[in-house]
């Protein structure tokens, strides 16, 4: 009796033990992205510290990164929208060159004042992804076809509007990307108020929220009453305007609209996304957890830099890591 009691003392002991042990530990790990990115971010930061300690672990090296992070952060918010809804956007980098290059036509060719100019520039990009949104959910054209369709209609439009770009922009036009507050720039407070809003507007709405039933099943969504052409629309056009956004940022930022700014964003944009948590199967992912597959991506990128890796050998390192992504993504979708 008295070892049966000893038993059932010991049993949650046990328990515990078996909770805590470095094995569920890692489990646990490797099935929450998010919790997975605060590891690599701190080995990974712990790493730099220690192999680069004169350049890594400073401030102005620190704002750089954040600098980085700020352009893809706002994209991929947009992004990890439409994941969770079950589609995607090809289109955000030459979108985002577009509406650079619209802000700063009418700044300095035309003359219109700077923030009508700004604010133009990032309706241009709304005014994309409404087309993209019009496209998919109206004439029924797979997301990926139309997207990659306006991907090169706009590249050409572009260069159509301005081949060489648009440089030396007006004073007034500047603020708006190099104003520094606390040692950042704007562009990374900009990007923080959208991932704030996001993160509220995901957790906290019911409009928002409906994109995980659609993308989980849309099938059951349409059942249920979610107009679930009318979410996709908006969740296209709130992409494009994220794009339009941060194209005018940048476009401030340089004092330059580049005509080939954004090329390979895309590419940057869903893997920061698939490493937070979203999957291409649609349903899952956390505006959180886009944050710091952004965040991370872009201290990969500084470290890149730092260790004077060329430049190609830093896109075969992004492509390896979505490769990485995509598989762990299938892996639990397949253990499910």
């Amino acid at each position: 009796m008295t070892s049966t009691l000893e038993d059932t003392l010991a049993k949650p002991e046990k328990k515990r033990a078996r909770e805590w042990s470095p094995q569920k530990l890692a489990a646990r790990i490797a099935r929450d992205r998010p919790l997975m990115l605060i590891v690599l971010i701190a080995i990974l930061s712990g790493w730099m510290t220690i192999s680069y300690p004169e350049s890594f672990p400073h401030p102005a090296n620190f704002a750089a990164v954040l600098l980085d992070a700020a352009q893809s952060g706002i994209l991929t918010v947009g992004m990890m929208i439409l994941l969770v809804g079950g589609v995607f956007d090809l289109s955000i980098g030459s979108t985002l060159a577009f509406a650079g290059i619209v802000a700063g036509t009418l700044v300095k060719e035309i003359g219109l004042p700077p923030l009508v100019a700004f604010v133009a520039g990032i309706l241009s990009g709304t005014a994309i992804g409404a087309i993209n949104g019009f496209i998919i959910t109206r004439l029924r054209i797979n997301a990926l076809i139309t997207t990659l369709a306006m991907q090169g209609i706009l590249r050409g439009v572009t260069q159509l509007i301005a081949s060489a770009g648009v440089a030396n922009l007006p004073e007034g036009f500047k603020p708006f990307g190099q104003t520094v507050f606390l040692g950042l720039q704007s562009p990374f407070w900009v990007m923080l108020v959208v991932v704030l809003l996001a993160w509220f507007g995901m957790t906290r709405t019911r409009f928002f929220r409906q994109f995980y039933y659609i993308g989980s099943n849309r099938r059951a969504a349409d059942l249920s009453g979610i107009k679930g052409d009318q979410v996709t629309f908006v969740g296209f056009a709130i992409m494009g305007t994220l794009a339009g956004l941060a194209g005018t940022l940048l476009a401030s930022r340089l004092s330059n609209a580049v005509v080939l700014a954004g090329v390979g964003t895309e590419l940057r944009t869903i893997t920061a996304a698939i490493l937070g948590g979203a999957s291409l199967f649609g349903g899952a992912g956390t505006i959180p957890g886009a944050f710091l597959g952004v965040l991370f991506m872009a201290l990969v990128q500084n470290g890149l830099i730092i260790a004077r890796v060329p430049v190609f050998w830093q896109s075969i390192v992004i492509g390896v890591v979505l490769l990485v992504a995509i598989g762990v993504d299938q892996l639990g979708q397949r253990s499910k």
